[in-house]
């Protein structure tokens, strides 16, 4: 396949144009758009008009196709895919943005997901961008002993911690994960280390006692949230759009009032997070 890659911010993200993804790419264009998303983070296909097994299928250039936690929202015909829209609504039964406070998807998991992708199906005429920070640019970005101590502290990750900015949906009965992740992780396809953060899920710390521990957490998020370290992404009909959550954190917009907007969604199987030093940590007692 003939086609482009052009940067769309300074250090990370990408688009590539000129790509059909109803064709099966071949290996090289596979390899190609697989280095692009793991060295950039985020990674923009634009034009593309898929429907859920078309989608499916180009997500697994990125990896293995996962099931969504909810299965209110998976598409019936095709629960690998899930959508998010401006319909879609809460435990409470008003409707909701989803993802509308930064985050990274499922870290409350043993094995969180590597990458996340959507589908742009129906857009509103202005608003819902998507903004990204790149948690590897926040990273190089600290202050040496911010740096320091960053890389030897562990957060425990929850279904909703006791700071969560936004209400959770109900889970199932004796539902409740709780996992330890270090606050930096390194990613495999790169070896680059990154803080790894959620705002709704972090609610314990090792090597830091509590207070000060959120406390660290609100000075990293006034960092990470700095313009040089943001992309917004502005979407197109047919974009497809995937991002590694080893790598960024994310938050949705829902300023676009009572306009429709839907999109398609997968998550892609991720591994084991690595601290700083490549080891794992695991479940709480």
């Amino acid at each position: 396949m003939t086609f482009t890659i052009n940067p769309l911010q300074d250090g990370f993200a990408s688009e590539v144009v000129g790509i059909d993804l109803h064709e099966t790419p071949d290996d090289a264009t596979k390899e190609a758009l697989y280095r692009t998303f793991a060295e950039r983070s985020v990674l923009v296909i634009r034009d593309q008009k898929l429907e859920p097994p078309d989608f499916l299928e180009a997500a697994q250039i990125f990896g293995t196709p996962m099931l969504q936690d909810l299965e209110q929202f998976r598409v019936p015909e095709c629960p690998l895919v899930g959508f998010i829209s401006s319909k879609d609504k809460g435990a409470s039964g008003k409707v909701i943005t989803r993802g509308r406070n930064w985050h990274t998807d499922h870290s409350h998991t043993e094995t969180p997901p590597r990458a996340t992708t959507l589908h742009a199906v129906t857009l509103p005429n202005e608003g819902g961008d998507t903004q990204f920070a790149s948690m590897h640019l926040a990273y190089d970005g600290l202050p040496d002993d911010i740096r320091e101590q960053a890389d030897i502290i562990n957060c425990l990750h929850v279904w909703m911690s006791r700071r969560c900015p936004r209400p959770m949906p109900e889970t199932e009965e004796g539902f409740d994960p709780r996992f330890w992740h270090p606050l930096v992780r390194t990613n495999p396809d790169t070896d680059r280390r990154a803080l790894y953060m959620n705002t709704a899920r972090i609610d314990e710390f090792q090597g830091i006692g509590l207070d000060k521990g959120f406390d660290l957490l609100d000075f990293l998020m006034d960092h990470i949230t700095q313009p040089q370290f943001e992309y917004r992404h502005q979407w197109r009909e047919g974009d497809m759009l995937i991002w590694d959550n080893r790598a960024v954190m994310h938050q949705a917009n829902g300023d676009y009032g009572d306009q429709y907007r839907y999109l398609y969604r997968i998550i892609i199987e991720g591994e084991p997070v690595l601290n700083a030093n490549g080891q794992k940590l695991g479940e709480a007692a």
